[in-house]
């Protein structure tokens, strides 16, 4: 379901197989990143290269992620997120909430 690794600081998380990030995977999904940032300072890079469409529940889980990230220090940036998955993101203008960076080597690069 998620692939993760580590790029020198960095936690990167690519999802396997998840073309839809909605209700049948956003509870393992959410549990799984909340647990990356229960290190304080964590930077974790997620990889959206596939996912072309949240529900609410996906998109919950990113604000609940950003929330645990912000209350341990954490860094968290979106990266590579397909057009159709962007286009929900801006329609609810969470494209101002999110670190989004469009390029993974300048997301990687953006870490502080």
């Amino acid at each position: 379901m998620l692939q993760i690794s580590s790029i020198e600081d960095v936690t990167e998380v690519k999802f396997e197989n998840i073309e839809k990030l909605n209700i049948l995977v956003t509870a393992p999904v959410k549990a799984r990143l909340q647990q990356l940032f229960e290190k304080p300072n964590a930077k974790v890079l997620i990889n959206m290269k596939g996912v072309n469409f949240l529900d609410s529940s996906g998109f919950a889980t990113f604000l609940t992620i950003s929330k645990v990230a912000d209350s341990n220090n954490g860094q968290l940036i979106l990266c590579n997120i397909d057009n159709p998955a962007l286009d929900l993101f801006k329609v609810l203008q969470l494209h101002t909430v999110f670190n989004i960076i469009h390029d993974r080597e300048e997301a990687l690069k953006s870490f502080k």
